[in-house]
Formats: C-alpha cells, sequence, structure tokens
C-alpha cells in the first residue's frame, strides 16, 4: 500500500515517525539522496547520512531503527529528498547502479506502488519538499497510518500522481 502526504507534514519526519516508532526502530534502513533543512536543534549524525548526497555519485548509509527514530523524532527537520528504506534483519550491500533514489526517477510516478529495494518492509520517499511517499508491504499498517495522517491517501496507478501534481498547481 503506497500513500501519498502533501499537507503540512509531507516531507516532516519528525512527526512522520511518531506514529510508527515501533515498526520503524525494528528495522535496519537504508538512507540515500539525503537532503535536510533543520528548523531547529541539528543533530550531527544526519550530515554523515547525507554527506556525499550532493554530488551525483549514489551513496548510502545504513542506520539501525532506533537510531533513525531518534534522530528525527520530534524535531522540525524537512527533509527536501531522500529515501528512507526499512529492512528486517541485515540491509543487504547495494550495487552502485541500484542504490534507490527519487531525484529523476520515473518509477516514482509510473509506478508509485513499486518498491525501490526488493527487500524493503517500509519505503519513505521525500521529493523535493512537495509530497512524501510511504510504502507498506503490510496492509494493515497502511491503513493505521492512514488514521493518524487522515489527509493522506492511497495512490495507485500514475493516474492518482498526477492529480496530486495538478492540485499543486
Amino acid at each position: 500500500m503506497t500513500i501519498i502526504l502533501e499537507e503540512g507534514y509531507q516531507t516532516n519526519l519528525g512527526t512522520l515517525l511518531l506514529p510508527l516508532r515501533q515498526q520503524v526502530e525494528n528495522l535496519n534502513w537504508l538512507v540515500t539522496e539525503l537532503q535536510c533543512l533543520s528548523l531547529g536543534d541539528w543533530p550531527p549524525l544526519i550530515d554523515t547520512w547525507q554527506s556525499e548526497s550532493y554530488n551525483s555519485v549514489p551513496y548510502y548509509s545504513v542506520v539501525p531503527g532506533k537510531i533513525v527514530y531518534e534522530t528525527f523524532a520530534g524535531r522540525e527537520i524537512q527533509v527536501v529528498w531522500g529515501i528512507f528504506c526499512g529492512v528486517a534483519g541485515n540491509v543487504p550491500t547495494i550495487p552502485l547502479e541500484e542504490v534507490p533514489y527519487a531525484d529523476g526517477n520515473r518509477q516514482i510516478w509510473t509506478e508509485p506502488e513499486a518498491f525501490q529495494l526488493a527487500s524493503s518492509e517500509i519505503e519513505i520517499v521525500a521529493f523535493d519538499s512537495t509530497f512524501t511517499l510511504v510504502k507498506f508491504r503490510d496492509e494493515r499498517l497502511g491503513r493505521q497510518s492512514l488514521e493518524a495522517f487522515p489527509d493522506g491517501r492511497i495512490v495507485q496507478n500514475p493516474d492518482d500522481m498526477l492529480k496530486s501534481c495538478q492540485q499543486q498547481q
């Protein structure tokens, strides 16, 4: 199940992660293409996760869920770009040509339900500060997230993505 968040909290993981705490902490996270802005205190760990994201070489970090949660939860840090892939167990080594990305990735628009990392249980895609896609393998968890974020909507096909783009114009 894929949910799109567009209003207010769309790229604020400090808010987004709160209702998902248990699930976030139980996974290991592949973090890639991360670019953040801080509206408050800045956890130094973020610098190491995004340090090489600004150049054109694919880069990723693997971070335990507890650290991801503690770094973002309750903080006003805007994720401008970023992919967070939550994996149960160990995150596999990813060849550079297969590192998940958002900027310029047509698959986000043409196959919004597709996971970029086959082993992901949850994927969070922050797209240029305009929207966030949250993908769940467990549909029940997706429905619980919709209860926490009632302005979110389910995305199932490219037309659903186009509706979002048209509404913003």
